[in-house]
C-alpha cells in the first residue's frame, strides 16, 4: 500500500503542476493560451480563457498540490480531501470535454488519474472503517 500511496501523491503533484502551468498560460494569455483559439469555448459561458484559467490555476493546480501534501502528511481527513479533489477533477474534465466538443488523450489520462485517486480514497475509507464505511459495514452486518 505504501508504493500505491506514493504513486497517488506523485499524481496529485503532477496534476497540480499541469493545473498551475495551464492556468497560468490561460490567465496570462486569455485570448489564446498555447495557441488555442477561443472558438473552442463557443458551448460554454466564457468568451476567453481568463476565468477558466483562473479556476484551473487555483482549484486544480493549488488544490491538487495541497491535497498531495495532506495525503503525504497522512492527515486524518486526507481520504475525504482526496475524494473531493478527485470528484472535482472528474467534473472539470467532463465539463471541459462538453464545452470543447472534443476528447483527446490528455482528457482520458487526467480522467483516469482522477478516477484512480477517487478509488484510492475510497479504499482508505473502507480500510479505516470511517464514515461512511462504518455505517455501510454495520448495515451489511460486517462491522
Amino acid at each position: 500500500m505504501k508504493i500505491l500511496k506514493i504513486a497517488v501523491i506523485a499524481l496529485h503533484f503532477f496534476v497540480g503542476m499541469l493545473g498551475l502551468l495551464g492556468g497560468y498560460a490561460a490567465v496570462s494569455t486569455p485570448t489564446g493560451p498555447f495557441g488555442i483559439s477561443t472558438d473552442i469555448l463557443r458551448n460554454g459561458p466564457f468568451r476567453d480563457f481568463f476565468i477558466p484559467g483562473l479556476t484551473l490555476l487555483i482549484v486544480i493546480g493549488i488544490g491538487h498540490i495541497a491535497t498531495g501534501i495532506v495525503v503525504w502528511k497522512n492527515a486524518r481527513f486526507a481520504p475525504y480531501v482526496q475524494g473531493a479533489m478527485a470528484a472535482v477533477t472528474l467534473g472539470w474534465i467532463v465539463i471541459q470535454c462538453w464545452v470543447m466538443e472534443d476528447i483527446n488523450a490528455m482528457h482520458i489520462a487526467i480522467f483516469a488519474i482522477g478516477a484512480a485517486q477517487g478509488l484510492y480514497a475510497l479504499s482508505v475509507i473502507m480500510k479505516r472503517k470511517i464514515f461512511p464505511a462504518n455505517i455501510i459495514l454495520k448495515v451489511l452486518g460486517k462491522a
